[in-house]
């Protein structure tokens, strides 16, 4: 078996593609995204990612928003999801930007319950009081409407 590239910045696109597509296939997971053009909304998602692994600054929204209009989001979608990505990952890439980019995915996924007020299962990555709290990146301010 060849030996597998560590994640790069231009790979994250093939990446959630292959990710999204499982989800697709997952019945938990899969009616949160079935009305979702993933077309369209792939690049802001690649975007997500490559300014929390990679800090290029390319993402400028609220990734919470979104997820705040989920009905029924629970403890178990989030593992799932997580699972989800965590094997996308793994089939891919090894090394440190991949093993970093599954950290994060789980301390996004411990930030969005806490926010949505779902109680994280435990051992959850972030729940420990010596974890680094999670970075989530938000809207930039603008001058409009601003003194």
């Amino acid at each position: 078996m060849a030996e597998r590239a560590d994640l790069r910045d231009e790979d994250l696109q093939g990446l959630l593609e292959a990710f999204y597509a499982r989800i697709a296939d997952e019945p938990l997971l899969a009616p949160y995204f079935a009305e979702l053009d993933m077309a369209a909304h792939m690049p802001r998602i690649v975007a997500f990612w490559s300014t929390m692994l990679f800090h290029t600054g390319r993402y400028s929204g609220n990734a919470f928003r979104p997820h705040a209009d989920m009905p029924g989001l629970s403890a178990e979608h989030f593992a799932q999801w997580l699972a989800v990505m965590e094997a996308t990952i793994d089939a891919r890439f090894a090394g440190p930007a991949a093993e970093q980019m599954r950290e994060l995915a789980h301390r996004v996924a411990f930030s969005m319950q806490l926010r949505l007020g779902i109680t994280p299962a435990a051992g959850a990555v972030g729940e420990s009081p010596t974890a680094p709290a999670p970075v989530v990146p938000r809207a930039r301010p603008t001058s409009r409407g601003s003194a």
